[in-house]
């Protein structure tokens, strides 16, 4: 994009013999190359969600279809909390640069009138449960027609998730004997980002014991005729919520 600009002054004069003449004189015309939309920087990534520990591939393209030379390139990224910089990650052209450090930043050759560089770079996901979306957006710092300038890519969101679950098992007996009942706990707690369905809860007998038949609680309600080593279904299960079954077993 280029703006232009001239002006024009219009004057009037009286020549000797008494005649008023006007007239109008322009200037010369001035142009300004808006560098913003001239030469396009524009990121993207090949994901739109990261699970916890995934990576993502950020690519960054910058295109002078300006009339300069673009000289002095420093390219650096900005990252929220949530995701960090995978090292030796970044590729420049196609040529792998190990030590290049998008947050710390580094140095771009010259891109010429129609010009391209492109940028690539992996971010991983951190832990989802601080930081469930990551914003990620890179900076150019370069000189144009002996003018430093700099600007800013458009914003990539990243959603993180997180899967997580956890079951924690107890037993009410840590030593018994023979004729013993032994009662067992599961609390299954959703520790995740996701509502977690088609929950299907097992559990193998232990050698040595056997089932006490209809003594399986959900959540403290008898569930007769369910038996842990054949599986059954649970209800789904919320984010941060928690669900406890419990049985019991005689010792042989």
């Amino acid at each position: 994009m280029t703006i232009t600009n001239q002006s024009a002054v219009q004057f009037s004069y009286t020549l000797p013999d008494g005649e008023v003449q006007t007239e109008t004189k322009q200037s010369n015309v001035v142009t300004t190359e808006i560098l913003t939309y001239s030469f396009t920087k524009v990121k993207s990534s090949n994901k739109t969600f990261l699970q916890e520990g995934e990576t993502a591939t950020q690519s960054v393209v910058l295109t002078n279809n300006s009339l300069y030379n673009l000289s002095n390139i420093f390219f650096s990224d900005t990252m929220s909390n949530g995701a960090s910089h995978v090292e030796g990650s970044v590729v420049v052209n196609g040529v792998s640069q190990p030590t290049y450090n998008v947050l710390n930043g580094f140095n771009l050759d010259d891109i010429a009138p129609n010009g391209v560089a492109t940028i690539n770079y992996d971010v991983t996901a951190d832990n989802p449960l601080s930081e469930n979306l990551v914003t990620n957006f890179a900076s150019i710092a370069y000189t144009a027609n002996d003018r430093p300038l700099n600007e800013n890519t458009n914003t990539i969101n990243l959603v993180v998730v997180s899967n997580r679950l956890t079951v924690e098992k107890s037993v009410d007996k840590s030593v018994a004997i023979k004729g013993e009942t032994l009662h067992y706990n599961n609390k299954i707690t959703n520790t995740g980002t996701m509502l977690k369905t088609n929950l299907l809860f097992t559990d193998a007998i232990p050698n040595g014991t056997t089932f006490v038949e209809d003594s399986v609680k959900i959540d403290g309600i008898s569930q007769p005729g369910y038996n842990p080593a054949v599986g059954f279904a649970l209800a789904n299960l919320p984010v941060g919520a928690s669900t406890i079954v419990e049985f019991d077993v005689v010792v042989n």
